[in-house]
C-alpha cells in the first residue's frame, strides 16, 4: 500500500497491525470450535471399528445416509454464513 488509508488510522502499518490482530483472534476461535459434538465424533469412530458389510447398503440405509450428509452440508453452510456475517 502506498497511500495512507482514510479514516481513523494514522498509517497503513497501523491498519495492517489491526487486521493481523483480528485475524489471529479469529484463528484462535477456529482452533477451539467444532463442527460436531464429541458424542457424534465418537459415534463416527465407533462405526469405523465395525466390520463392513458386503455389498451395497439397502435403499433405506442409503436414503438415511444421504439425509445425514445433506444435514451436515446445510449445517456447514449455515456456519459459514454466520461467520461471514460476523
Amino acid at each position: 500500500m502506498t497511500s495512507p488509508p482514510s479514516g481513523g488510522f494514522p498509517s497503513t502499518k497501523a491498519l495492517e497491525r489491526l487486521v493481523g490482530a483480528v485475524m489471529c483472534e479469529r484463528d484462535d476461535d477456529w482452533q477451539e470450535s467444532r463442527y460436531f459434538s464429541e458424542k457424534k465424533m465418537s459415534e463416527l469412530y465407533d462405526e469405523r471399528k465395525r466390520p463392513v458389510a458386503e455389498g451395497r447398503p439397502s435403499k433405506e440405509r442409503a436414503a438415511e445416509l444421504r439425509l445425514i450428509a445433506r444435514k451436515a452440508i446445510d449445517a456447514s453452510l449455515e456456519l459459514a454464513d454466520e461467520l461471514e456475517a460476523a
